[in-house]
Formats: C-alpha cells, sequence, structure tokens
C-alpha cells in the first residue's frame, strides 16, 4: 500500500504523520528557545515574531494526515 499526505481542516482530529510531528515539536520548542533571547535582549519584535511562528506552526502540522492508498494490480 501507498502512503499519501493530505492537509484538510477535517484532519485535526486524525493521527498526524510521524515527520510532521517532528517538524512541529521543533518548531516549537526553536521559537521558546528563540523567544528567551529575543526577551533577553530586549527585542520585542523578534519575541512576537518566534511566539507566532512556533505556535501557528505547530498548529498547522495537525492538519496533516496520511492516507493508505491501495495498491492497482491491473485487474479490471
Amino acid at each position: 500500500m501507498e502512503r499519501k499526505i493530505k492537509f484538510s481542516l477535517s484532519g485535526y482530529y486524525e493521527p498526524t504523520p510521524k515527520n510532521f510531528r517532528k517538524l512541529g515539536d521543533t518548531l516549537l520548542g526553536m521559537s521558546q528557545f528563540l523567544t528567551g533571547y529575543a526577551v533577553i535582549m530586549d527585542e520585542k519584535w523578534l519575541a512576537f515574531l518566534c511566539i507566532a511562528i512556533g505556535t501557528i506552526g505547530k498548529g498547522l502540522t495537525n492538519f496533516f494526515t496520511e492516507e493508505m492508498i491501495p495498491e492497482d494490480k491491473g485487474y479490471n
């Protein structure tokens, strides 16, 4: 069976593919690290940008799902 990645609004409650979970967690973790740095350096615009990128990125990855497509054996 072949796997196909699909983006849909109804896919939010479906299981997220492993690579997209990793991507979302990485975006969220890095944005927290960079937001902390921006706050210490008093760069408010960078802090808001990092929070937005991490939160939106993590949220968007939840809309991806994986579909199993049966192989076509050539039988009609």
